[in-house]
């Protein structure tokens, strides 16, 4: 009984190997791709279908594309308190200097 464990352990693991092996993804160069230009309608599509500003806006504003954050969101792990997704260069995504 104890063989048969250990050979169905071992099983597994080559198993698992292959599995690995057989999936993992390929590495494309940097090259492989040709030189892309940012699609700012593109960027507001999916922000829209995303529902980006439902979390991220800063409560109390009119203005659903400014991104402060900062809406508390409760969970049962305790109240997470949403980024600041903006671009501004200090306190969002933008360059920073």
């Amino acid at each position: 009984m104890r063989s048969l464990a250990k050979a169905l352990l071992v099983a597994a693991v080559i198993g698992l190997g292959a599995f690995y092996a057989l999936t993992i993804p390929s590495v494309l160069p940097p090259d492989a791709f040709g030189p892309r230009t940012p699609d700012l309608t593109n960027g507001e599509t999916l922000f829209n279908i995303g529902g980006c500003a439902s979390c991220h806006a800063t409560p109390g504003q009119d203005n659903r594309l400014r991104l402060g954050g900062g809406l508390a969101l409760k969970s049962p792990f305790g109240t997470f308190k949403v980024p600041n997704i903006s671009s501004d260069a200090s306190a969002g995504n933008g360059p920073h200097p």
